[in-house]
C-alpha cells in the first residue's frame, strides 16, 4: 500500500492520468483555440491556433476509451479569452 501511495505521489499529472485514469485539467493560453491533442509517451501534446473573431472559448475533452473499461483517463482543455 505504501509503495503504491509513493508511486502515485512521485508521478506527474500526465503520468497519473495516462497510467491510472482520472481527470486532468489544462489551461490553454488565452485567445488560442485547440485543434489537436495526443499523447507521445508520457507527455501530452496539444496544438493551438489563434482564435478567430467571434470565437467563444470552450472546454474540450480528450478521453481514453479502454477496451477493458477499467482505467480510463480524461484531459479537459480549458480555452479562455484574454482580459476576461
Amino acid at each position: 500500500m505504501i509503495v503504491l501511495l509513493l508511486s502515485l505521489l512521485a508521478c506527474t499529472d500526465n503520468q497519473r492520468t495516462k497510467a491510472f485514469g482520472g481527470t486532468m485539467s489544462v489551461q490553454i493560453p488565452c485567445d488560442q483555440q485547440v485543434f489537436d491533442v495526443t499523447w507521445k509517451g508520457e507527455d501530452l501534446w496539444y496544438a493551438t491556433q489563434p482564435a478567430p473573431s467571434g470565437w467563444t472559448p470552450q472546454a474540450k475533452r480528450f478521453a481514453e476509451y479502454s477496451s477493458y473499461g477499467m482505467i480510463q483517463g480524461e484531459v479537459v482543455l480549458n480555452e479562455s479569452r484574454c482580459g476576461v
